[in-house]
């Protein structure tokens, strides 16, 4: 039986017209697969390929396929070809195990060919998945397994590659809500923005190591951190996904309540819960205290309704009387001009209608829209008339 004697990807080395450093051109190769595998969990040949060859100032593919080739040989990385995984050293011993039996040689001849086929068609590129060596000990993965389990429950199969990519994963989704959380306490009086921006940093300072030896160092060593920073956004998730609508009450609630605050001094019980309320919206951690609010803000809301409705039955006395005067003008002007009918309810009717809006309107905001409308419509009659 002969014995194979060497082996590639299916392309062989050639020598370039054109000067390379090989080293740096290497390094820079591995370096763009771990940011690759960092970003989308997996990287394609295909994408490598795309990544460094389809600009005119890159490499041509020839060249591409020789330092895939180096780092395949290297051990530097590995492929997985129809859901099978291989490694150079499994590759060799396959071809090199003395007491091979003929069908077993003929399926190596199938594992090589395998490889061949799928390297030299690069329609196939898109079907090889590159991944990185397990090159860390069984010990520290279980270690990481045992914390990725703590943080995010479930992490896979304790080999280097899935609990990267599985942590990675959780990691940028952790990001992700962070990020929401951000936007929606950077527009206001809402309570977290320290321990989401600590959580931020610490995250993408781990998100910025795409090699993977080095993130398990990293993740290990921040567990303390971690640990901390996952308490504080457990308790942060709850409460912009299922809280936030309580503080929103609170803070418009605390805008209705805050022109009366005075008034509602008076009031014992309406003044002492008012002030609970006002502490619970500067309190940096106010969670527990979320429980608490709809009942406060009931309670300020019965002594503050009487008020507003006082305060609204005067806004609207003033408006309608200022209204009034207005229309007895006009009517003033049209009876010395001697005007029909047509022309007189062309000049009172917008401003008949102002005052029916104001004697609907339920806010001293809307009142004094309506009446600010009235003005000028008073203003355009009068314009008119002259």
């Amino acid at each position: 039986m002969s014995v194979i004697k060497n082996i590639n990807t299916g392309f062989l080395q050639k020598t370039f017209d054109f000067d390379h450093s090989l080293e740096q051109d290497l390094k820079k190769l591995l370096t763009a697969i771990d940011s690759m595998i960092a970003d989308d969990d997996q990287v394609l040949l295909d994408h490598v390929a795309t990544s460094f060859c389809l600009q005119s100032d890159k490499w041509s593919k020839p060249y591409l396929l020789n330092l895939i080739n180096d780092l395949f040989k290297g051990n530097k990385i590995h492929f997985i070809i129809d859901k099978k995984k291989f490694l150079p050293e499994n590759i060799k011993t396959l071809i090199f195990e003395p007491d091979q039996s003929k069908s077993e040689f003929l399926q190596m001849g199938k594992v090589i060919s395998i490889v061949q086929t799928h390297f030299s068609e690069s329609a196939k590129w898109e079907y090889i998945e590159i991944i990185k060596p397990e090159v860390v000990e069984e010990s520290v993965l279980l270690r990481l397994q045992h914390l990725g389990k703590k943080l995010f429950k479930d992490v896979g199969q304790v080999t280097q590659n899935s609990l990267y990519q599985n942590l990675r994963r959780h990691l940028r989704i952790w990001k992700s809500d962070l990020e929401k959380f951000r936007r929606i306490a950077g527009t206001g009086e809402y309570p977290g923005i320290n321990e989401i921006q600590n959580g931020l940093d610490l995250l993408n300072k781990l998100l910025n190591v795409p090699d993977p030896c080095k993130f398990i160092k990293i993740f290990l060593n921040n567990e303390e951190r971690l640990c901390d920073a996952f308490s504080h956004f457990v308790i942060l998730k709850h409460f912009y996904k299922n809280q936030i609508h309580i503080w929103d009450t609170l803070i418009k609630s605390i805008d209705i309540f805050k022109p009366n605050r005075m008034l509602l001094g008076k009031n014992p019980d309406a003044a002492k819960e008012l002030e609970i309320l006002y502490n619970i919206l500067k309190k940096p951690k106010p969670y527990s205290m979320i429980k608490e609010i709809r009942s406060l803000i009931s309670i300020v809301k019965i002594a503050n309704d009487p008020i507003v409705e006082e305060q609204i039955a005067s806004a609207k006395a003033l408006a309608v009387e200022k209204i009034e005067k207005k229309i007895d003008k006009i009517v003033k002007i049209l009876e010395g001009k001697k005007a029909n009918s047509d022309i007189r309810n062309k000049m009172l009717f917008p401003l008949q209608t102002s005052k029916k809006k104001i004697n609907m309107a339920s806010s001293i905001q809307t009142i004094g829209d309506y009446l600010n409308d009235a003005m000028e419509q008073f203003d355009n009659a009068m314009n008119t008339l002259r």
